[in-house]
């Protein structure tokens, strides 16, 4: 097994650097380790954005004709780590960039296309997601939010929970019922949403960070036209589908957990605390695991590169990554004591609050996405073919 990058991924990985370090004002690097702070920042990600996009790289894998550069998933994931490695903010767009565009390419129409790419890419319409609802997380074959088609419309009622973005969001790519008495995940289909229209309210959810980043969201009689349904009526769960097949993060997550183990190393000899040998076992055995999942990531593009999709393999690396961040986070606060006890905001905690922040943000990590108990039946049943329980 050869684990190098070839010469002309290497080069391609000095101009992003050489890119990156003309374009990413030393201002807007985020520290990395201390999660989600996007209310502090949103100019800034929407900056971000416009600069990525007039350089073409959220075009990457595109086709040549389409103005993209055809890029391998080798070369999207050295984009990903390399980003990720310069500490680049988020963008303000990026669940329309990463999750909706892809989708609209594959199964959108051409009306769609048109109207929405670009503009997804500039971050001139931002997009949320509207997919889970209060009895409908996990198994999401169980929503109850419905449409009904009334003349040349879809009306849209039901209810919207976790939906990232929201509260500022032009757009939300939305799963409903539209044939109650089709078989659960054939009765739904994917609607394109404006969010500011009469009928739609949107309800903060502030979380223990502080931020309120998440929102419910409630539809009454929300009118939606018949051109801003994805495919064809009962295509919602193919369409979801792929919006999950693009979701699936690889070296980037990789280069992110590799950076924080690093300043937990930093942490812990700060603090003195490395003269306990519970502790130095604890931060190296975070060090193996950090190496463990790079090669899984590693594994996941050469299954990309081979042109297969993620498969239910993903399942292992969403559930590796969301438990030892856990674990690791859990390392950080043991190693500052009592000073982990503190709120993040007190003039008193350790580097500005940041690894309590980011155990606050790790506690979640094993909910969204798909929880750590549906990816494991995923894997018992559909990777190992374990019978499923009675």
């Amino acid at each position: 097994m050869d684990l190098r990058f070839s010469a002309n991924e290497e080069s391609f990985r000095h101009e992003i650097r050489g890119w990156l370090n003309r374009n990413l004002p030393v201002e807007w690097r985020d520290a990395g380790v201390g999660g989600y702070r996007e209310a502090a920042n949103e100019h800034i990600q929407r900056q971000w954005q416009r600069r990525l996009y007039e350089a073409g790289w959220l075009k990457l894998s595109w086709p040549a004709d389409v103005g993209g550069r055809g890029a391998s998933p080798t070369f999207q994931a050295i984009f990903q780590e390399e980003l990720t490695k310069a500490n680049a903010p988020n963008i303000l767009g990026r669940l329309g960039v990463t999750l909706l565009a892809p989708t609209l390419r594959a199964l959108g129409s051409t009306w769609q296309k048109e109207n929405y790419l670009e503009n997804i890419l500039r971050g001139d319409v931002l997009f949320c997601q509207g997919f889970s609802e209060p009895d409908a997380g996990s198994d999401l074959a169980n929503l109850r939010t419905r449409a009904e088609l009334r003349g040349d419309q879809w009306l849209l009622n039901g209810q919207k929970t976790w939906s990232s973005g929201a509260h500022y969001a032009d757009r939300s790519f939305l799963l409903a019922r539209t044939d109650p008495h089709a078989e659960a995940h054939r009765g739904i289909s994917m609607f394109l949403v404006d969010m500011r229209q009469p009928g739609i309210e949107v309800r903060p959810i502030r979380q223990m960070t502080g931020g309120g980043e998440f929102s419910e969201i409630f539809l009454s009689d929300v009118a939606v036209d018949q051109r801003d349904l994805v495919g064809q009526p009962g295509d919602g769960w193919k369409a979801a589908m792929s919006v999950f097949g693009f979701e699936r993060a690889g070296l980037a997550q990789a280069a992110r957990f590799e950076r924080a183990t690093q300043e937990l190393v930093h942490l812990v000899q700060q603090l003195g605390a490395g003269g306990s040998p519970i502790v130095r076992q604890k931060v190296a055995q975070a060090h193996i695991e950090t190496q463990v999942f790079r090669l899984l990531g590693l594994r996941d593009l050469t299954v990309g590169m081979q042109g297969n999709p993620p498969g239910p393999s993903a399942s292992l690396t969403k559930l590796f990554w969301s438990e030892m961040d856990k674990r690791l986070q859990e390392i950080a606060i043991e190693a500052e004591g009592m000073y982990g006890a503190l709120a993040p905001a007190s003039p008193h905690s350790r580097q500005g609050g940041r690894w309590q922040l980011a155990w606050m943000w790790a506690q979640a990590e094993t909910i969204y996405a798909g929880s750590s108990e549906i990816q494991r039946n995923i894997i018992a049943e559909r990777v190992l073919g374990l019978p499923r329980s009675r």
